[in-house]
């Protein structure tokens, strides 16, 4: 089967060029320090902060390997600190810093204004149909 005809390349390259726009619209917007690859992360904190690596990888569907760098790249950027965990010497809770806390209503807004953007002219029942296609493969992968 040609590439162009599977459903995994399209997701892939609809899922790139969302991120490309809203980190376009992030540096727009001033936040350029900022990355897409960061919500699932500060999404999970503003529900609930202080988790540890391991809780926000899961809660945030992103692997540990992954979760290490991304917290490296969030704490340079000032969104988040690491703590010791008070009950486990060998981990660190990861907590979100006034600058992490702050930004949520504006992360918001920019999302918000980019998802409209790039939603227009298709039909809500399209919408929530395609999200349970992409729920159902990721079933179906699992």
């Amino acid at each position: 089967m040609k590439m162009e005809y599977q459903v995994g390349f399209f997701l892939s390259r609809a899922t790139w060029a969302m991120n490309n726009f809203v980190n376009r619209m992030l540096k727009e917007s001033g936040l350029a320090d900022i990355s897409a690859a960061y919500f699932a992360v500060l999404q999970a904190l503003w529900e609930k902060d202080g988790l540890s690596i391991s809780a926000l990888g899961e809660k945030a569907h992103l692997e540990k390997s992954t979760m290490t760098s991304l917290i490296d790249r969030m704490e340079e950027a000032g969104l988040l600190r690491r703590e010791d965990h008070p009950t486990d010497r060998r981990a660190y809770k990861i907590c979100l810093t006034a600058r992490g806390k702050e930004l949520e209503e504006k992360l918001d807004e920019v999302v918000s204004r980019a998802y409209k953007y790039l939603t227009k002219g298709i039909s809500e029942k399209d919408l929530q149909r395609s999200i349970e296609v992409c729920k159902e493969l990721i079933k179906n992968a699992e």
